[in-house]
This record gives C-alpha cells, sequence and structure tokens, in this order.
C-alpha cells in the first residue's frame, strides 16, 4: 500500500470522492485505486487564505503501479505499512490463584482491565461511584436543582471524570498504542471519524453509552465489577524493601485477598492519596495548574479564526490554543471546549471548581477553555510538604466556595467580564453564560494566590495580541479552574511501572501523576497490565 500526503481540498468536498481526486493528481487511470481509506484529516485555518481540509489517504494500487510511483519519488507519496494490533501475551496455565484488582473506572482503570482480560487474568474493578448509567441519572438531577452525591459527580463514578468532558482523544504521546485505544473506542460505539481526525473527539453525549457497552463486554469476558464500593486503604506485609501488598480494604465489602492491585482513582481522590501518604507509600508533590476558565460567544472566535468563512456549514466550531510566553512560566490555554459548556467539577459540597465540556456535534453558542499556568507547591508557603498541592486546591476552592455560599447560590461560581478581570474591576451584570447554576460577580482577588492572579492579568492582553478583540466584556471568566492535573505523584519504578515501595502496587494515571487526558491514561493502564503478564508468564516459565 502507498500514502498519499497532504491532498488539500476545499470546503464542502466529498469525501467519497477522495480517491478520484488522488486518481487525477497522480494521472492514474480511472479505477486504478482498488482501495482507499482516510489515514488522517485536519484543518487547515491558518490566517490569510480560506480554510480547507487536508487528507492523508492508504490507497491500494497493482503492485507494478506501486512500484513504478515510488520509483519517481513523488513527494507526496510513501511506502505504508497499516497498524497491526499489540500482540498480547497470555499467562496461559499461570492464571495467578488471586485476581489481579484494579481501583477506578475510569480509562486507566478500564484499559488496565481490558488488557488484563486479554492476557487471560480477567481483573475485579473496584469504583467508588455507580456505574454510568445511574451515574449520568444523578448527574442529570443534580443539575436540574437536585441533592448533590460526593460519590456521584462530573469526577466519581463509572467512566472517571472525562466521561462528562468534551472527550478529547488527542494526545502528544507517541506510543502505538494511542490506535488501539482508539479502535477499542470505536469498536464499543464512538464515531469512525476518531480513527483518522487530527483533533478527535467524542462528546459527553456519546461517552457514557461507550463506557457501558465496553464494560458489558469486559463482564462477558470474566472481569467483574464492584460499584458503590470505595478504597478505604491498602492492606500491607512486611517491612522496608520486602513491603508488599497482600490485599484492599473495602466499604462495604471488607477485605479484598489480592497480591495485585492497579491504583487509577484519578486526580480527585484526595482521600486515597492521603491514606497512601498516611501508609508510607512513596509519594512526592509535583508541579501541577491551576487557573481559570474564560468562555466566549462561539460565534466571536469563529470570526477570529475563519474570518469571512465563518459559519460556513462545513466548518466546526472553531478552536484555539494560545500560549502567552513569560518570564515567570507560561500561561497557556487547557481543555479547549468549542461549542460546549462550563461545569461544577467538585466531589464535594461547600467547594467549588469548574471544568469544560461539549457534546459530540459541539453547537453550544458558547466556547471554553482553561487558562492556567503551572506552580510549584514550594511557592506558597504554609502548606505540608508532599501533600501541599492537594492542600493549596482545597484551599482555594473552599474560599470560593464560601463566597458564592454567602451569595445564597451554593453552587454557583465567583465570575467576572474577562476585560475586567485583567483591568482588576468588577461589573455586577455578566453575560450570558452556559454555567447551570447563577454566576456570582466577585473579585477573584479574595481565594486565588497572587501569583496565579498576576500570571492571568499579565497574559491575557499578550493572548489578545494573538487574537484582537479575545479579552471582551462580552467573556466571561469563573474560577478556579483547578483539577486540570494531579499535584502529586506516586512514585513508581519507571520499567516495571510498581511502586517503590510496594511490590505488587501499579500506581496508575492521571491521579498517580503519569498522564494527562484520556487516551495517556489508558495506555499506561495497558502498559501496566502487560508489564504484570510478562511476570506471570516469565515465573511460569521458571516454574
Amino acid at each position: 500500500m502507498l500514502l498519499y500526503r497532504n491532498l488539500s481540498v476545499s470546503l464542502g468536498a466529498e469525501e467519497g470522492a477522495l480517491s478520484h481526486l488522488v486518481e487525477r493528481r497522480l494521472r492514474l487511470t480511472p479505477g486504478a485505486i482498488r482501495f482507499w481509506k482516510i489515514v488522517k484529516k485536519s484543518l487547515d485555518a491558518r490566517k490569510g487564505r480560506a480554510p480547507r481540509y487536508v487528507y492523508s489517504l492508504a490507497i491500494e494500487l497493482p503492485p507494478r503501479m506501486e512500484k513504478k510511483l515510488l520509483s519517481r519519488r513523488n513527494p507526496v507519496v510513501e511506502a505504508y505499512e497499516d497498524w497491526r494490533p499489540h500482540a498480547v501475551i497470555s499467562v496461559g496455565d499461570a492464571r495467578p490463584p488471586q485476581r489481579p484488582v484494579v481501583i477506578g473506572a475510569g480509562p486507566a482503570g478500564l484499559f488496565a482491565a481490558y488488557r488484563l482480560m486479554q492476557a487471560g487474568c480477567p481483573p475485579i474493578v473496584v469504583e467508588r461511584g455507580p456505574d454510568v448509567t445511574e451515574r449520568s441519572k444523578r448527574w442529570a438531577a443534580f443539575l436540574r436543582g437536585g441533592e448533590f452525591d460526593p460519590e456521584c459527580n462530573l469526577l466519581f463514578g463509572e467512566g472517571g471524570a472525562g466521561a462528562y468532558s468534551d472527550g478529547k482523544l488527542y494526545t502528544r504521546v507517541n506510543d502505538h498504542r494511542c490506535r488501539e485505544v482508539l479502535g477499542v473506542l470505536a469498536a464499543h460505539g464512538a464515531p469512525s471519524e476518531i480513527l483518522y481526525d487530527a483533533k478527535p473527539h467524542i462528546g459527553s453525549n456519546l461517552l457514557p453509552s461507550i463506557i457501558r457497552r465496553m464494560r458489558e463486554d469486559l463482564v462477558e469476558r470474566g472481569v467483574e465489577f464492584r460499584f458503590d464500593t470505595r478504597m478505604v486503604e491498602l492492606a500491607l506485609e512486611g517491612e522496608g524493601e520486602s513491603r508488599r501488598v497482600v490485599g484492599v480494604e473495602l466499604e462495604p465489602g471488607g477485605r479484598l485477598e489480592t497480591d495485585s492491585v492497579f491504583l487509577a482513582t484519578g486526580h480527585s481522590a484526595r482521600d486515597v492519596y492521603r491514606t497512601l501518604a498516611a501508609q508510607g507509600v512513596p509519594i512526592e508533590a509535583k508541579p501541577f495548574q491551576m487557573g481559570v476558565r474564560a468562555e466566549h460567544p462561539q460565534a466571536l472566535i469563529d470570526k477570529m479564526q475563519y474570518g469571512e468563512s465563518a459559519g460556513h456549514e462545513a466548518l466546526p466550531a472553531a478552536e484555539y490554543q494560545l500560549v502567552a510566553k513569560r518570564a515567570a512560566g507560561d500561561l497557556f490555554s487547557f481543555c479547549m471546549c468549542p461549542g460546549g459548556e462550563i461545569l461544577p467539577a467538585t466531589e464535594k459540597a461547600g467547594f467549588i471548581c469548574v471544568n469544560g465540556a461539549s457534546r459530540y456535534k459541539r453547537k453550544s453558542p458558547y466556547a471554553n477553555s482553561g487558562f492556567v499556568i503551572s506552580v510549584e507547591p514550594e511557592h506558597f508557603p504554609g502548606y505540608p510538604d508532599k501533600l501541599a498541592g492537594l492542600a493549596l486546591q482545597e484551599d482555594v476552592e473552599q474560599k470560593a466556595g464560601a463566597i458564592v455560599a454567602a451569595a445564597g447560590v451554593p453552587f454557583g461560581v465567583p465570575a467576572l467580564r474577562l476585560k475586567d478581570f485583567v483591568e482588576g474591576t468588577v461589573s455586577t451584570d455578566l453575560p450570558e453564560s452556559s454555567y447551570p447554576f447563577p454566576l456570582v460577580p466577585h473579585s477573584f482577588d479574595d481565594f486565588m494566590p497572587e501569583p496565579v492572579l498576576t500570571a492571568l492579568r499579565e497574559g491575557f492582553p499578550i493572548l489578545d495580541r494573538r487574537l484582537p478583540g479575545f479579552v471582551t466584556n462580552d467573556a466571561v471568566v469563573v474560577a478556579p479552574e483547578s483539577r486540570s492535573s494531579s499535584p502529586v505523584r506516586v512514585m513508581r519504578d519507571p520499567k516495571t511501572l510498581e511502586s517503590t515501595g510496594v511490590a505488587g502496587f501499579f500506581p496508575l494515571g492521571e491521579g498517580a501523576g503519569f498522564a494527562g487526558g484520556i487516551v495517556s491514561a489508558a495506555i499506561d493502564g495497558l502498559r501496566a497490565a502487560e508489564v504484570y503478564a510478562e511476570r506471570r508468564a516469565q515465573e511460569a516459565r521458571r516454574a
């Protein structure tokens, strides 16, 4: 097969006719292409030209014709080898007497369970929240004004924090498993274009059903799920270098015996990380991100990015990726959600933080993005050492929660017009917003750390020079955005992916400090399960 790269076509071109266009450009006989598929699709919306879509296609021609094209060294044609699935190690007869246990049913946990099942070691998956169907019902009821559930919210429950996010699937991780993760999601109902879109996403309205189908498939193949079950602590034996996992204490359920625990609890399971620290599991503080979330009218962002082409039916809701370079640290956009909404991302009443989400079609009239800086816990004196980030996050979120509670809006959010925020003023009238609860006009100076505020007020004018009109009072900014990454790292061996202080304990994903999104977390889960299966297989060969 061959890869035809950089096929640029105008808006509205029919994808079904792409192969004919390639034939004309390569001067081939019509019908010469026996088979073709889209390998990559991206949007070129650079300034100064009309937006266009750019494709890379895998094409199959008669062998002699392919060889002739390659001999010409055509700059847009090269040899292509199709993706092949990862070779799964099977433990065979070495299936362990105790089933491995996965804590958390987010992407890291689900894909660890998936690989363990493939290897012949179907695990027990423990999730503190409900299954995704029940979770959706409770979350929808809360948004309609119902009771808040600390174990069922935007953060906890089957699917993890990503289940009700934008469902972004692009990652900077260069790993062959990326394709596998996308393939598994597509096999369970995700749109097929995630396999080739340069910036694939699924959307918060589709993700829950995909997660449900994946879980049902895992159950059919021997994986057991225990929902509404919280890990209390690890059961450990031994001292020093001989310390190892012998089980987990659950509530409800008591002790579950196992010699292998895969921890995939996400970045907001603060009680878990405090428990691990108390048990002497090696943990260190790490840099994390904090800032605000800004929301503009989507039509304004479309006009900034697409110019006169804004509104064309073939164009998606426009997005952006912005960085303001500063000597004291960069301010950058994070989790940009075109056609999206802002949601409360907290697991504790009285604490306020926000996140962004969008549905598959991204049809909301609003565009939002986090704007964050990386902070070092030691920059903020008065917090305990390795858990400094957790303490700082809670302090900021609790102060924000107190502000909206005093205004009589328990799950409202402090908010300002964007231009007012930069200038240090407060307007009582605010723009319309996608946030499901009332906005509370209030200065951020009363709850946000000064270094973060300074970075934001210095950085936004720099971004405004990149996108003129970005700093406008037609935009609203809400805060805090404090859960974009984990402030702790559960230390592990880089080769075995096992805790440096506890044998049989595998810290995974975003919460443990080793991933930064759905795909990277899923890959981390796959890798750890592969290491585990290889070890079991080696033990069997030595026996």
